[in-house]
């Protein structure tokens, strides 16, 4: 039996008989005649666990690796690994899976300039248009982002095409919690925590203003007219801004304010959990479903 599992909700069966466990750790011994119908089921429970670091040093005591299973979990983070548990007596409570229909939800936004294809990406907690990655890199975590409806009734969407002409919010997918916010006319969007957030995150996603049918704008929900803008001819690392809409005519303005809704680039591992840290919280996933991507597998776990 794995040492990662318990006895309690495991089930030996044997032809649908029930046989003895053994120990988690120790193996499970059956010994008849074997025949070619015999059917040996096992279920065994699987769990989150936390395991310390093997370093007995006093400053390394809340160093620890987050596991489900027999998976070692990594947190998709470049420098930060802050866990923060508050009052949580149990792992459940600081650290929650992922729905798996979330996926439907990941999208990224593109535009065409300067015979480039470009996407809108988080960066640094600004939101800027670099060109369009490969995936299985930090770049294309960076520029997939989940679309949130903003009416609560109803957080999975069928198609992402039925989210337009709705309200929404746009969640960094490698920042769960966090959501792009608008600072005011004419200045660059960022992204910040959604607890804080006093409706400066959500738009309105509306048919693109250029007229295609692949394409979408978004739409300040607090000061209409004004839309997430990129300029024309831009070059990678252009930052993202809130403008409003001088003329229904201006041909550049409706083609900058105007993206292709498509695919995220990245999507989420089905074993997905997000855990709470102290200044963000992190999208966990299992370490082998990792490629060229930036991760930590310890975490400093604080109450």
């Amino acid at each position: 039996m794995p040492s990662w599992t318990h006895t309690q909700g495991a089930k030996v069966l044997l032809n649908a008989q029930r046989l003895p466990l053994a120990p988690p750790g120790n193996f499970l011994s059956v010994t008849r005649n074997w025949g070619p119908d015999d059917k040996l089921i096992l279920q065994l429970p699987i769990s989150l666990r936390t395991e310390a670091i093997k370093d007995e040093r006093p400053e390394y005591a809340s160093i620890q690796a987050i596991l489900y299973g027999p998976y070692l979990l990594a947190g998709h983070t470049s420098g930060d690994w802050d866990i923060k548990t508050g009052s949580g007596k149990t792992l459940s409570e600081w650290i929650t899976p992922i729905p798996a229909a979330y996926s439907t939800n990941l999208v990224s936004l593109s535009q065409e300039s300067r015979d480039s294809t470009f996407v809108l990406t988080n960066s640094n907690q600004s939101i800027t248009m670099e060109e369009l990655p490969a995936y299985g890199t930090d770049s294309a975590i960076h520029a997939t982002f989940r679309l949130i409806l903003n009416d609560s009734s109803s957080e999975v969407l069928p198609a992402m095409t039925d989210a337009i002409g709705k309200s929404v919010m746009l969640e960094p997918f490698s920042f769960p919690g966090m959501v792009i916010v608008q600072l005011g006319t004419d200045k660059n969007l960022a992204v910040a925590d959604s607890l804080s957030d006093d409706g400066s995150s959500v738009f309105q996603l509306v048919p693109g203003l250029d007229g295609r049918p692949e394409t979408v704008s978004l739409e300040s929900e607090t000061n209409k007219d004004c839309f997430v803008y990129s300029g024309v001819n831009y070059k990678s690392g252009t930052s993202m801004k809130l403008s409003c809409k001088p003329d229904s005519s201006d041909e550049d303005f409706n083609r900058a304010a105007s993206f292709v809704l498509s695919k995220g680039i990245r999507e989420y591992h089905p074993i997905s959990f997000v855990a709470s840290g102290v200044k963000r919280n992190f999208l966990l996933a299992p370490l082998h479903s990792f490629q060229d991507e930036s991760y930590t597998v310890y975490f400093n776990v604080q109450a």
